[in-house]
C-alpha cells in the first residue's frame, strides 16, 4: 500500500535474458539480437528512496542491455502523486505502458473496471509467475468484471513483500530494563511507561504525511485478530460487506488516540511526516516505531535496530501482521499492439525474476520473490529478521489487509480523520463512524 518503498549470480543472469529474449521473440514476433528493435517504454515506479532507485536504475539497464533498441523511459513518483496522477495520464493517453498501482479499490480496481488495464493472466501462466508467489499474495491483484476484489482477471504482481511490524531499538529498551524481544501486547503496554520514566520517547512517529497512524493504528487492531478467525476482515476489504464497527476496531482508535495525547508520541509528531519520523528513530530518538519493511534499506544503518511482529495479547496465537505486497507492477491500455504487451510484460517478468529479488535483498529490501537457492545474498540481522517474519506469515495465513484497501474513498476519508482523532477533537467512535459511513456507501453503489 503506501509504499514508499533493493549483483547478482551472472549465470543466472545471462540464462533468465536469453529465455526472456526468446520469449518476446516468439511471441512478439521481433528479432531482438541482429535486428534494431527501437522502442520506448514509458514505465512509473514510486521506488524513490536512494537505495531503491539505485536498484531500479541497475535493473532497467540489465534489462536495456539484453534487449537492443529498447529504452525505459522511467519516472519515478512518490506513492502519493502515483495515485493522484496515473489514472489521468492513462485516460488521456500520455501515460505509462508499464507502471506499479496501488491495489486497491480506488486505483487498481477502479482502472480495472474502466479498461485501462490488462489482465496478465496468460503472461502468469507463460512466466510461471504463480510458481513465484502464492495464490493469496496474488489474489490482491484481482478485480473482477463486476467490482469484487480477490476475484476475477489478476492486473498485477509486485516485486516487493510488505510487513507493517514494529521496529524496536534495543540499546534503549536495555537502558530502559525491557526485556527483548517484546513478548506479549501487555508486555508492549508495561513498557511504555518505563521508557517514559526514563526521559525516552516511546513512540518514533511522523502523523504530518504519509499515513504512519493508519498504519498504527491498523497493527494493533489486526494483532488482536487471530489467523482462525481472519474471515471477518477478508470479507471488509473484499467487498463483501461487514463493518468497521467491531470493538476491536475502536478499542486500537482508542489506544492510539490516548498514545498520542498521554505523551507516548514523540514530541512534535504532528509537524513531520514518516520519512522525517524514521531518520529520527535512526539517530535513536525513540525506543519503537510502527511501520513497513519499505524502512528495511534505511533502518539497517543502525545495528540497535531490530523488527519483529506486533505482539499479540494473551489468548491470541497467531495473530495477523498488517501488509502483503507493495503496489503492483501493471500494464496499461496505452499498450497498444501485441509486441508492446509482450515486452512490458518481459519487462515485470524481469522485475519479479530471481535475479531482481538478489538485487533488492542486497540493498536491505524484502522481495516478494523467494531468493534462489544458494543465492549470494548479503542480507542484513534486520533483513533476515523481515525474511524470517514473512515466511512465518505466508505459512500461517496469517499476512493481514492495508484497510483502505475496502473502497476506493477510503484513504482519504482516513487521512481526513485522523489528524481530527490524535488531536483529541474526535471521539474514537466518530472516527470508526467515519470509516463505517465510507464503507457502506461504497456498498451500496457497487
Amino acid at each position: 500500500m503506501f509504499h514508499d518503498h533493493r549483483h547478482r549470480d551472472r549465470s543466472r543472469f545471462g540464462r533468465a535474458i536469453k529465455t526472456a529474449c526468446a520469449a518476446v521473440t516468439l511471441t512478439a514476433g521481433v528479432a531482438l539480437s541482429g535486428t534494431a528493435f527501437a522502442q520506448e517504454l514509458p514505465a512509473w515506479d514510486e521506488y524513490n528512496f536512494e537505495a531503491q532507485s539505485a536498484v531500479m536504475k541497475d535493473l532497467n539497464a540489465k534489462f536495456e542491455a539484453a534487449h537492443s533498441g529498447v529504452t525505459i523511459q522511467r519516472t519515478q513518483r512518490s506513492f502519493d502523486d502515483l495515485q493522484l496522477t496515473l489514472k489521468l495520464a492513462v485516460s488521456a493517453g500520455n501515460g505509462p505502458v508499464v507502471t506499479k498501482v496501488n491495489q486497491g479499490a480506488g486505483d487498481m480496481g477502479t482502472m480495472a473496471k474502466e479498461k485501462l488495464l490488462l489482465p496478465l493472466d496468460s503472461y502468469i501462466s507463460s512466466y510461471g509467475w504463480d510458481k513465484r508467489q502464492s495464490d493469496s499474495v496474488l489474489a490482491r491483484d484481482r478485480w473482477s468484471d463486476t467490482g469484487a476484489f480477490g476475484e476475477g482477471p489478476t492486473y498485477g504482481i509486485s516485486a516487493l513483500a510488505e510487513i507493517v511490524g514494529l521496529y524496536y531499538n534495543k540499546k534503549l529498551l536495555d537502558e530502559a530494563g525491557v526485556k527483548t524481544p517484546i513478548a506479549t501486547f501487555e508486555d508492549l503496554l508495561a513498557s511504555l511507561d518505563a521508557l517514559k520514566a526514563k526521559g525516552i520517547a516511546p513512540f518514533m512517529i511522523g502523523t504530518a504525511k504519509n499515513h504512519m497512524a493508519l498504519h498504527m493504528i491498523a497493527a494493533v487492531s489486526q494483532a488482536h485478530i487471530d489467523a482462525s478467525n481472519r474471515k471477518e476482515l477478508d470479507d471488509l476489504i473484499y467487498g463483501r460487506g461487514g463493518t468497521w464497527k467491531t470493538p476491536g476496531n475502536l478499542a486500537s482508535a482508542k489506544l492510539v488516540q490516548d498514545w498520542a495525547n498521554n505523551g507516548y508520541f514523540f514530541d512534535g509528531h504532528s509537524g513531520i511526516g514518516a520519512d522525517d519520523a524514521v531518520q529520527l528513530f535512526i539517530a535513536g530518538q525513540g525506543a519503537f516505531l510502527i511501520s513497513g519493511t519499505w524502512y528495511l534499506g534505511d533502518m539497517q544503518h543502525n545495528p540497535d535496530i531490530h523488527f519483529m511482529a506486533v505482539p499479540p495479547p494473551a489468548g491470541i496465537k497467531t495473530p495477523l501482521s498488517v501488509g502483503g505486497i507493495d503496489t503492483a507492477w501493471a500494464i496499461t491500455n496505452l499498450a497498444k499492439d501485441q509486441a508492446t504487451k509482450d515486452l512490458a510484460a518481459s519487462y515485470i517478468d524481469y522485475m519479479v525474476s530471481e535475479e531482481a529479488a538478489v538485487a533488492w535483498a542486497n540493498a536491505g529490501y524484502l522481495p516478494a520473490t523467494a531468493l534462489p537457492e544458494g543465492a549470494q545474498v548479503k542480507m542484513s540481522p534486520l533483513l533476515s529478521e523481515g525474511v524470517g517474519m514473512w515466511k512465518t506469515l505466508n505459512a500461517s495465513n496469517a499476512i493481514g489487509h492495508y484497510p483502505d484497501w475496502a473502497s476506493p474513498t477510503l484513504l482519504k476519508t482516513i487521512d481526513d480523520n485522523t489528524p481530527l482523532l490524535l488531536a483529541n477533537t474526535q471521539t474514537p467512535e466518530e472516527f470508526i463512524e467515519a470509516m463505517e459511513k465510507d464503507y457502506q456507501g461504497y456498498l451500496a453503489s457497487k
